[in-house]
């Protein structure tokens, strides 16, 4: 169920970021047309960006660092995606400096959707452990190799159909969608602008749940709702909304916008968060960085094992 849930709210959040356009309609409608049309895209090649800041007046000399390691790191995601082969691929793209130690992560992860298998190139791992492990030399020019059925608790997890999720998830969306007022749909030239309430965060989030959790019991959903309902009370959401700019039918970058205050233990916290994706490429053949077929793989126990033979 889990599994489920995480999928489709990785497949909404990406329809929530993206778009195909039309001409002789409303925004409302094209709106609609290109989240459903995201849902059937095959391939596609993009970059995105991630800038988090939050403005906190914090006290506590052990938190500042970490907050204002946050505000200055560059973060950033090459995505990759070819449903015809049933392969994803991400490149994390992490630079962050909270004194003495620096990272400058550029991590490739693809993973194969048919084999449930996920492969991470190990040359940035050695980079940045080499601080922790020391030398890390016989870590470089390696791909790891991940088996999810042998990771801890997957023998209990449910196979997915990824097909039957996307449908019941593209389904969601489009109800989600069209229940929405006209008025949260607008235009800006180029750029299509869909706002949203925290109040139908936590009604996307109970259809979700309701759709792909079967182990809930009715009086168990209402609990999880009333919760979120109460902890949201207590957030101020000053800007919550995705746009997305096209160049006549063809979508050429997102963002999503998230601006809210809270308290935390008696200290107001303003937290801002924006994507901005560019997409590369829809529709044409896609290069992934990793090619497992010919590179020199190496499964979790031999890595546990170099890192025992460095002492640790």
């Amino acid at each position: 169920m889990l599994k489920k849930v995480a999928l489709s709210s990785i497949l909404l959040l990406a329809l929530l970021l993206g778009a195909c356009s039309g001409e002789s309609r409303s925004n409302k409608e094209v709106m609609v047309d290109t989240y459903q049309s995201m849902m059937e895209m095959e391939k596609f090649d993009s970059t995105g960006t991630l800038d988090l800041n939050i403005d906190a007046d914090v006290q506590d000399p052990f938190i500042a660092p970490y907050i204002q390691m946050i505000n200055d790191m560059e973060f950033s995601v090459d995505q990759r995606m070819d449903m015809t082969q049933n392969l994803s691929e991400m490149v994390i793209h992490l630079s962050a400096t909270m004194s003495p130690m620096t990272f400058n992560i550029d991590l490739p992860i693809l993973q194969n959707l048919d084999t449930e298998t996920i492969y991470i190139e190990t040359d940035s791992l050695a980079d940045n452990l080499g601080m922790f492990l020391g030398d890390t030399e016989q870590l470089r020019g390696k791909v790891l190799k991940l088996e999810m059925s042998e990771l801890e608790g997957a023998s209990e997890v449910e196979q997915v159909d990824y097909q039957e999720v996307q449908e019941q998830a593209q389904a969601i969306l489009t109800d989600f969608l069209e229940d929405k007022s006209d008025d949260d749909f607008t235009k800006d030239g180029d750029t299509y602008i869909t706002t949203f309430s925290k109040e139908e965060l936590v009604d996307l989030f109970a259809q979700l749940v309701t759709e792909f959790d079967d182990t809930l019991t009715d009086e168990e959903l209402q609990e999880g709702v009333t919760e979120m309902k109460t902890a949201l009370e207590e957030v101020k959401v000053n800007t919550f909304e995705t746009r997305v700019t096209l160049d006549g039918d063809q979508l050429e970058s997102q963002e999503f916008i998230l601006d809210l205050e809270f308290d935390l233990e008696g200290s107001p916290i303003h937290l801002n968060l924006a994507t901005d994706t560019v997409y590369n490429s829809i529709g044409e053949d896609v290069e992934f960085t990793i090619d497992p077929e010919n590179s020199e793989l190496v499964e979790m126990e031999e890595l546990m094992q170099m890192m025992n033979s460095m002492g640790y």
